[in-house]
């Protein structure tokens, strides 16, 4: 069991999105775990569950990896500020390990095969990837809460 709250009424998980966030992926090398920086995004929904939306460059691993796992987790940093934030956002590689780069503890997600950067969050959602729609230059992609958590 993950520290702090933990909500099964996952129609008011959707409070806890504010920008910017971190998305946590997972690429395609085992144990090679990823997060990433994103402005754009937004609850979109929240029945049954939480639904959220955000916009990400196809070019991008983030974008690579929710694709291939379909999966991702919304985190939202204690300190928007934070220069690690900036850091993450700054390199974007299949085989880069962003936690070990920036030293970031993770902890392992509890119901997708994510890590969360816990030192760097006050809450996070696990979401399951409903849709990908291309618009213009960006993909949206649209993710359905499995878990969330509020330290």
């Amino acid at each position: 069991m993950q520290s702090g709250f933990q909500t099964d009424d996952l129609t008011d998980a959707y409070k806890l999105v504010v920008p910017p966030v971190l998305i946590a992926t997972k690429g395609d090398m085992e144990k090679l775990y990823d997060i990433t920086p994103i402005g754009w995004i937004m609850p979109m929904d929240y029945e049954p569950v939480t639904k959220v939306i955000f916009s990400c460059d196809p070019a991008h691993q983030c974008d690579v990896n929710i694709k291939r796992s379909r999966e991702f987790a919304v985190c939202l940093p204690l300190d928007i500020n934070d220069p690690v934030i900036e850091k993450c956002g700054s390199v974007s590689s299949a085989d880069i390990d962003k936690f070990a780069r920036f030293g970031i503890t993770g902890k392992k997600a509890e119901k997708t095969d994510l890590m969360i950067p816990v030192e760097l969050v006050s809450s996070w959602i696990e979401c399951r990837l409903v849709r990908v729609i291309r618009e213009g230059s960006v993909d949206l992609f649209i993710g359905e809460a499995a878990a969330a958590f509020k330290k």
